[in-house]
């Protein structure tokens, strides 16, 4: 695990700045700090920090083949490195090291930019053939690590995260106010737009080909989550079960690859307990788990479900309690993601990677298993729907009429966002369970129209169910997840909260074999009435209490109304001010204090809301102001 960073004169000038390619790669040096390495040849500027996984001693980046005309940096594993390596040896290749990262330039050599092919792994790696003066920059195919990237003025520059680009002299911290309702819809930045007007994100199972000589920079997606199927499977369920069964348990035993300490993420919960399950099953000594807690929130607190399956693998278990005091990093750990991000997961997420680093450099997590499984609540929700709109006119009307009666004000409220949600297209329904401002708030919140630029969230959504016009809605759903919500919501939390202190995540359920066979099963694999994850559970009766196989999900939540009560409403009051908001010139004053007018810590969607335009603030003073220490405490915040 590493990150890269550099740059390559497309116009072929040989005007490379080494000192910029310094500061390049010192301002992401949490993502590798056992080792640096630079490379520049006037044309090409490619640098490494490395966190030593595999090979310690001779895996110095960058990697060059036998003559030395290709090289490569490279952040990730390649978890059929060694596989790979046999198959070149016998070709011919000659190995210096038993690093996956040197397998890329021998395997360019025999396929070129067809190299991306044969790669099982997590990766982004930039790769330069000096003889050909050619190229490639690459990601790995559901995203699990970033790449950045901007081509301004012939030259290309990259790095695994926006903070490196932005230290190239070439770029400006420039707001780009056409992205931003993306941002407020979401809560993150999807696809390929960024916040920053001249920066953009590599999109997952894609590559740029570079070619000086031609003077041209070209993108090609080389893979895509798209064999959603929904033909009828021939294959009885428990033999389904069983395959699903054992390609993850390869996965997992292929990404317990490493020459340094290891444990796992554990919450309890379906996909963390089954991480920790399958490597029991591997390994002689007791598996080192780590879980976080919210004692002063039972209601959010999955500690006593965690010690049971620690209890039942006998893990060697270590655990940390997520106060609220903790949200006084909220600067520290925005500034991780270079970009507004409003998931307050990352607190709870920063606390365990924390922990876990003082023990471990790798750990495997459960991330990915309810985007490719459909497990999240929303998946029943929508069927629900779907089936209300197909009820004939009185009994739905009648269904409104019985709904209205409900005896509290929130269950009435629950209601009516049902009926409401049968009223919308798919593309805005499959939208709106995972929104945070809608259509109206964002045009009260601008103060002019032209503000809100042209992306559009629901657009986004449209446009992948197009493509797969012919699959049930479960399966589009879930589609969508995979390309819009995992790779930059999801894995981006995963990834920067755990670089941040130094941890490589690994994600099992991500291995592209068990992506492919999953996405090809009919929907009612994975949602089968109230019944979420079926195949899942299914294929792990075998490896799993029956406790947490029926166990009902809870989700990592964290306590806003707790949060509240220590005492972050003061800062939150104070940084969006209408004085603030004023300053900022793009929002209406009036309506984000009508917003804290009306906020209560119970009340969810507004806490939503006000926690999406704080972050959104914090991280302009940060990267656009440049007025903010990211160290300083929330309640120190002027």
């Amino acid at each position: 695990m590493c990150g890269i960073c550099g740059f390559i004169e497309v116009n072929g000038g040989g005007n490379a700045d080494k000192e910029s390619l310094k500061d390049m790669a010192d301002t992401i040096i949490h993502r590798g700090p056992d080792d640096e390495g630079l490379y520049s040849d006037g044309i090409a500027s490619l640098a490494n920090r490395r966190l030593s996984i595999i090979d310690l001693k001779s895996g110095k980046q960058p990697i060059f083949n036998e003559d030395g005309n290709i090289c490569v940096v490279f952040n990730g594993e390649i978890y059929n490195h060694a596989e790979i390596s046999n198959d070149l040896a016998k070709k011919g290749h000659r190995f210096t090291t038993n690093t996956d990262t040197e397998v890329l330039v021998h395997l360019y050599e025999e396929y070129g930019d067809e190299i991306v092919d044969h790669l099982n792994g997590m990766f982004a790696f930039a790769l330069w053939d000096r003889r050909h003066r050619r190229g490639i920059i690459a990601r790995d195919r559901l995203g699990i690590k970033p790449l950045y990237y901007s081509f301004l003025n012939g030259v290309l520059i990259f790095g695994s995260e926006i903070k490196a680009i932005l230290a190239h002299p070439h770029i400006a911290s420039e707001l780009d106010t056409a992205n931003l309702n993306l941002y407020l819809a979401l809560r993150y930045l999807p696809e390929d737009a960024t916040i920053f007007s001249q920066i953009r994100k590599l999109p997952p199972g894609s590559f740029l080909h570079i070619d000086v000589g031609k003077g041209e920079v070209r993108s090609r997606q080389y893979w895509s989550p798209n064999l959603i199927g929904d033909e009828a499977e021939s294959m009885p369920t428990d033999q389904i079960a069983e395959e699903i069964r054992a390609l993850l348990k390869n996965s997992v035993e292929i990404r317990m690859m490493s020459d340094v300490p290891f444990g796992a993420f554990l919450s309890g919960g379906l996909d963390s307990s089954a991480m920790v399950g399958l490597m029991s099953q591997a390994m002689s000594a007791p598996v080192k788990t780590f879980s976080i807690g919210f004692s002063e929130e039972s209601r959010l607190d999955e500690i006593s479900h965690a010690r049971t399956v620690s209890n039942y693998f006998a893990t060697e278990h270590r655990e940390v309690d997520c106060t609220a005091d903790k949200v006084e990093m909220l600067p520290k750990l925005l500034s991780h993601f270079d970009e507004p991000f409003a998931d307050p997961v990352i607190v709870p997420t920063y606390q365990v990677a924390e922990l876990a680093s003082q023990h471990v450099k790798v750990v495997l997590t459960g991330e990915g298993a309810d985007e490719l499984f459909g497990g999240y609540s929303r998946f029943i929700n929508d069927e629900n729907v779907r089936n209300f709109t197909k009820l004939p006119n009185w009994l739905g009307n009648t269904a409104k009429t019985f709904a209205r009666l409900l005896p509290s004000k929130s269950m009435r409220e629950q209601a009516g966002r049902f009926f409401e949600m049968g009223q919308l297209d798919e593309a805005r329904r499959f939208f709106q369970w995972v929104s945070a401002f809608n259509d109206q708030d964002l045009s009260e919140l601008f103060l002019v129209e032209d503000r809100l630029g042209t992306a559009s969230a629901v657009e986004i959504y449209k446009g992948h169910m197009a493509a797969l016009s012919h699959a049930h809605a479960t399966n589009r759903m879930i589609y969508c997840d995979m390309k819009i919500r995992l790779p930059e919501c999801m894995l981006a939390r995963t990834d920067r909260m755990t670089m941040a202190v130094s941890l490589e995540g690994r994600t099992p359920f991500l291995d592209h074999r068990l992506v492919e066979r999953v996405l090809g099963l009919p929907h009612h694999f994975k949602v089968r009435g109230r019944q979420e994850k079926f195949i899942l559970k299914k294929a792990l009766a075998s490896v799993l209490p029956t406790s947490i196989i029926q166990r009902r999900k809870q989700g990592l939540a964290v306590p806003f109304a707790q949060w509240a009560r220590y005492g972050i409403e003061a800062p939150m009051r104070r940084i969006l001010s209408k004085e603030n908001i004023k300053r900022r010139g793009l929002f209406n004053p009036s309506y984000i204090g009508g917003l804290l007018d009306n906020w209560g810590p119970h009340a969810a969607r507004h806490s939503q809301l006000i926690w999406s335009l704080l972050c959104f603030e914090l991280w302009c003073l940060i990267y656009l102001d440049q007025t903010l220490d990211p160290d300083t405490p929330l309640s120190q915040v002027a």
